[in-house]
């Protein structure tokens, strides 16, 4: 019997928890992260509207694996970071590059959201937009409860 008991609940472990990381499992994202395919079903978008965003996507799929095989060859941030000796002279530069690096990114990521947000309220009627923004700030307020990092 205690088998039996230990037997259904490791599956239901299992499976919640296969179920909770599942393909569309949008927690993962982040914070105001709201996925398109989402976006079809909930603003009742036309079918006009289904193949431009049908197109955004397949254009920021396509930017995606060009910046993923470009990152391919990069080595990570960390690693630079690991492999700087503190007692070289020029420890300080090489930390303010690799700074400088990590910040440029970071504006790169942040224009580039600011860029498909723009064409997606050129998509959207104001009415549809103003749902949209209604859904990525309750997202976002998911987000910020389900991503604590100590």
């Amino acid at each position: 019997m205690k088998k039996l008991i230990t037997g259904v609940l490791l599956s239901a472990c299992i499976a919640t928890t296969a179920y909770a990381g599942g393909k569309h499992s949008d927690e993962r994202r982040g914070e105001g992260f709201f996925p398109i395919h989402k976006m079809v079903k909930v603003l009742e978008l036309t079918d006009e509207q289904k193949a431009q965003f049908k197109a955004l996507k397949e254009e920021l799929k396509a930017e995606r694996e060009v910046k993923k095989s470009q990152m391919r060859g990069d080595d990570s941030g960390r690693i630079k970071l690991a492999g700087l000796n503190p007692d070289d002279a020029d420890y300080q530069e090489k930390l303010n590059a690799l700074a400088e690096q990590k910040a440029e990114r970071a504006k790169a990521r942040f224009l580039k959201m600011a860029e498909v947000r723009e064409k997606i309220s050129d998509i959207l009627t104001d009415e549809q937009l103003e749902k949209f923004d209604e859904m990525a700030q309750k997202q976002g307020k998911r987000g910020k409860k389900h991503h604590r990092h100590s």
